[in-house]
Order: C-alpha cells, then sequence, then structure tokens
C-alpha cells in the first residue's frame, strides 16, 4: 500500500485500523485499498484540549468499481489539572466518552452528529477519534442562521416534550458557570489602568461590567430555575455544516451539557458575533431574528411553556460573555491610545464596543424579564 503521510502522525502503523472504520462506513469487507493521503487539516481555533485534526482520504476497490472516501482523524489530549475534572466545561475526555456511548446515535432528526467509527487510546495519552467527514457549507447569511437557530428550537424542545435528559456524569452541569469562571481566570485584568485612558466610553462600561460581575453568581444560579434542555454549546459558523439534503450537522461536542432553555441560542448568537461572522451593523436584527426562529421551533414540537424563560436564558448566556469580552475590550483601547492609527485595531475596538452594546442591552432585559 502507498501511503502520502503529509503529517507527523505514525499512520503507516494503523491501516488495520483504517480498514475496520471504512469497513463501518460502507458496511461490508469486500473492498481493497491501494493508496490513501494523510493531511493536517489547519484550523486557527483549535481547542486547548485538541491536538490536531487530519483528514484521510483515497479509494477504495469493490465489486470490480472505484469510489472514494474520506475520514476525519481528532487527536484529544490532556491539558491542565482543571480539564480534567469531569465537571469542568472544557473536561477533556468528554467527546471520547460522548462517542463511546452512542448517545448521539439517537440525537434528533432535526440535528445530526458525524457517525463515528472508532474510538482508541494511545500510549502518548491521546485519544484518536476517527469519523465520518460531512460535506457541506457553512452558514452566511441571515436566513441560514434562522433556519439553524429554528432547528435548535426544534432540538431542545424535544427534551421537553419527549425524550428524557442524559444522565451519564460526564455531560457538563454547569457549563456557563464553568466557562464564565476560566475566563475570569485567563483574561486580562484592566483594573490598574482603566480610569487612565482617554476613552470615557470604556469607562461607562467597565462600571457596568463591574456590576455585572458583582451580581453573577445570582444570574448563574437564575439559569437553574430555567426549564433544562440539552445543548452544544460551542455554535460557532465552522461548527455548523448544512448539507445539501437540509440536514443541519453540528461537529465537535466536546461542550455537551444540560443547560437552561436559551442559552445554547446565546452562545450562537455571542460567539458568531465575535468571530465576526454576524455584521456589525445587524446585530439587532440578528438578536430578534434567531429567537423568534427558535420560538418557532420549539413551538412546533408542542412546547407550550412561557417564551419568556427562554428569553431569559438567551439574554444571560450572551450578556455573560462579557467576561470575556470586557477585558479584551479594555487592553485593546490601551494598545490604540498608544497606537492610534493602527486599522486593525481600531476595527476591532470598534465591533467589541458594539458587541457589548448588545451584551448591556440583553443584560438589562434580562432583569426586566425577572419582573
Amino acid at each position: 500500500m502507498i501511503i502520502y503521510n503529509n503529517t507527523s502522525l505514525p499512520i503507516e502503523k494503523k491501516v488495520d485500523q483504517l480498514y475496520a472504520c471504512i469497513h463501518k462506513m460502507i458496511g461490508e469487507n469486500g473492498f481493497k485499498i491501494d493508496a490513501f493521503t494523510c493531511d493536517a487539516l489547519e484550523s486557527e481555533t483549535l481547542n486547548f484540549t485538541t491536538k490536531g485534526i487530519y483528514h484521510l482520504y483515497g479509494f477504495l476497490e469493490t465489486n470490480n468499481e472505484q469510489l472514494p472516501w474520506s475520514i476525519i482523524l481528532k487527536v484529544i489530549k490532556p491539558d491542565s489539572e482543571e480539564k480534567d475534572d469531569i465537571k469542568h466545561h472544557n473536561y477533556w475526555r468528554r467527546e471520547a466518552l460522548l462517542f463511546e456511548s452512542n448517545l448521539l446515535d439517537h440525537l434528533s432528526e432535526y440535528i445530526k452528529a458525524p457517525n463515528t467509527y472508532l474510538v482508541e487510546e494511545q500510549n502518548d495519552g491521546t485519544i484518536w477519534l476517527w469519523m465520518e467527514r460531512v460535506n457541506g457549507h457553512f452558514a452566511h447569511s441571515k436566513e441560514q442562521f434562522n433556519f439553524i437557530a429554528h432547528r435548535l428550537g426544534m432540538f431542545n424542545a424535544e427534551y421537553l416534550t419527549a425524550k428524557a435528559l442524559p444522565d451519564e456524569k460526564w455531560v457538563c452541569k454547569n457549563w456557563l458557570k464553568s466557562w464564565t469562571t476560566s475566563s475570569r481566570m485567563y483574561a486580562p485584568n484592566p483594573e490598574p489602568y482603566i480610569f487612565k485612558l482617554q476613552d470615557e466610553e470604556i469607562k461607562y462600561i467597565w462600571e457596568w461590567f463591574k456590576r455585572l460581575t458583582e451580581e453573577i453568581n445570582e444570574k448563574l444560579a437564575s439559569l437553574s430555575n430555567l426549564p433544562h434542555v440539552l445543548a452544544h454549546q460551542d455554535l460557532g459558523q465552522k461548527n455548523m455544516i448544512l448539507t445539501s439534503n437540509d440536514q443541519l450537522v453540528l461537529i465537535d461536542w466536546q461542550f455537551l451539557s444540560i443547560s437552561g432553555i436559551g442559552e445554547d441560542l446565546g452562545k450562537m448568537f455571542g460567539a458568531n458575533m465575535s468571530l465576526g461572522i454576524i455584521p456589525t451593523d445587524q446585530y439587532e436584527t440578528y438578536r430578534d431574528s434567531l429567537f423568534y426562529s427558535y420560538i418557532k421551533g420549539m413551538r412546533e414540537l408542542g412546547w407550550e411553556g412561557d417564551e419568556r424563560l427562554a428569553r431569559y436564558g438567551y439574554c444571560i448566556s450572551t450578556a455573560l460573555r462579557s467576561v470575556w469580552e470586557v477585558p479584551q475590550l479594555c487592553s485593546l483601547v490601551a494598545q490604540l491610545e498608544s497606537d492610534p492609527t493602527n486599522p486593525k485595531l481600531q476595527e476591532r475596538v470598534y465591533q467589541l464596543k458594539q458587541i457589548i452594546n448588545i451584551h448591556k442591552a440583553m443584560d438589562h432585559e434580562a432583569e426586566s424579564l425577572k419582573d
């Protein structure tokens, strides 16, 4: 067999595993592979617990015809002591345990996950996840994001109307609390210099932010009163694949959690603002259209609850992203005052200010919903 290995992985030693995966993929033993290629997939935003993502592909011969095949290999690794904690939002073994559990095999007809062929522990302490390569495209338009929000509402509503929540210990139970705790730990601390900055808007943002963080435990605790659903919690653009037959396939289930209704939608909205996928001048339009689509999906699945509960979870989940983004903004403003003509800094500072204005508005709305 000819192997074109363009990576440092010892893929030459994994031919038996590759054959086993392809057997699961095509459902038969009578095939032959003469050659295949292994490439590393580039990613600017790999999780701390992901060592690399690779693409294996080639042709197989079966029944006197050649067919293309393709597999994604994800290598996960231990990172820090906190990520060894099963309760941590980024517990490093969670996705491997999820794939071994087959929990996603019966996920939903509205949201799919890639087929998993093999979960393999390695001698170096890493775990290799062999899975289906999903063909499709990423959302770019408001209509595509609304479609995803609608499917997310249907998926969430299933756990309020028909399905029982999973009880596996490794499913995260307090995702947003764990994430905000870690974010506050690693975010820069602008306190020593914040009032030396010349930007008056930043000072007002900082005053609001201090009140937000003083009340953060109360806000997080209030989420426990919401109806709970199964949540993905990592709905950035490139983790949501739209296929040609109108399926929504979600990848990267490392953050799987049981969360309050609306929380997953808040992560989706907030993350895609931060990533620059949602246009700055359309934040308010997306905020409302995504929620409308989400509730429509929930109603279609028979959920008859109070939509203000979902709106509350949506608002709090979005607003609390400020624990990371406000310190980042303050740090960038300080850099901009030293380098005032830097166009990239100017653009990012403007974007973050608009994002945080949305956070503030949704925080205030959440307070009004409590009355």
